[in-house]
């Protein structure tokens, strides 16, 4: 299917698409891009941090490191493994109606702050089902819940995290915040079971010593994060009021103060 894919787009053709500079007015000059730009910003290199963690402390443990702890610290069977799985998804599907309207109304880096504690509250869950010397049927429903506390995480930050890349990035350089973000994803999703896979298997109490450590730092790192952000970078819903809208003190605001 990759060679299929490969002979489909040899075929295409694409017109040719105009620069940002044809796009611009004769007097006005392109914006200054590149990742030394980027790196100069200092909210952008935060997230990006904070992204790291993000994906390492938990979408990198889903498949390798949590599994594998599962297993060997909680006996839980491979078919349990599919019903944590199965949750995880149930909860994202079902939260995601309720938690759009929630997080709309409230500050991206609130929002970070409070999953990286739900996701220490889980990971203390996991300790407990592997750890605790409770009966097997309570290991099995804390494993379960663990990754549906993962999922509500998860519902919450997708239209937290995403569009607060785009929002930080100067006109013109969204694709390179947009690729730089994606970057450190991948890292961290390949460093994530790396590490957490041999944890989880053979060091289970500083398995999750270390991942409910790494939830707490997350959402130190977006308190952080918060006071680096524009009022409406951080709470979009504040462009419709009418303080902000007619150019008020948190309007007014220079975004190189913050950026």
């Amino acid at each position: 299917m990759f060679l299929v894919l490969a002979a489909i787009t040899l075929t295409v053709r694409l017109p040719h698409a105009p620069s940002i500079q044809d796009a611009l007015p004769k007097d006005a000059s392109a914006p200054q891009g590149g990742m030394r730009a980027l790196f100069r910003h200092k909210a952008m290199v935060q997230l990006c941090v904070l992204g790291f963690v993000i994906f390492f402390a938990c979408y990198g443990q889903f498949e390798s490191g949590l599994s594998a702890y599962g297993v060997e610290a909680a006996g839980i069977s491979p078919s349990t493994l599919g019903i944590a799985l199965a949750a995880n998804t149930a909860m994202i599907v079902i939260a995601q109606f309720a938690v759009l309207k929630f997080v709309e109304r409230r500050k991206r880096s609130r929002v970070i702050a409070a999953v990286g504690l739900i996701w220490a509250f889980a990971w203390i869950l996991a300790g407990y089902a592997g750890l605790g010397h409770g009966s097997q049927a309570m290991a099995t429903a804390a494993f379960i819940s663990t990754y549906a506390l993962f999922g509500l995480g998860e519902a919450m930050l997708s239209p937290t995290v995403a569009p607060l890349v785009a929002d930080l990035a100067p006109s013109g350089m969204v694709g390179q915040y947009n690729s730089a973000f994606a970057l450190v994803k991948q890292l961290a999703l390949a460093v994530g079971p790396a590490v957490g896979g041999p944890m989880g298997a053979a060091l289970h109490a500083p398995y999750i010593v270390t991942f409910i450590l790494f939830s707490l730092g997350m959402s130190l790192l977006a308190v952080r994060l918060g006071r680096r952000l524009t009022p409406v970078q951080n709470q979009p819903s504040l462009a419709k009021s009418p303080v902000i809208a007619q150019g008020g003190p948190a309007a007014a605001e220079p975004a190189s103060a913050n950026a």
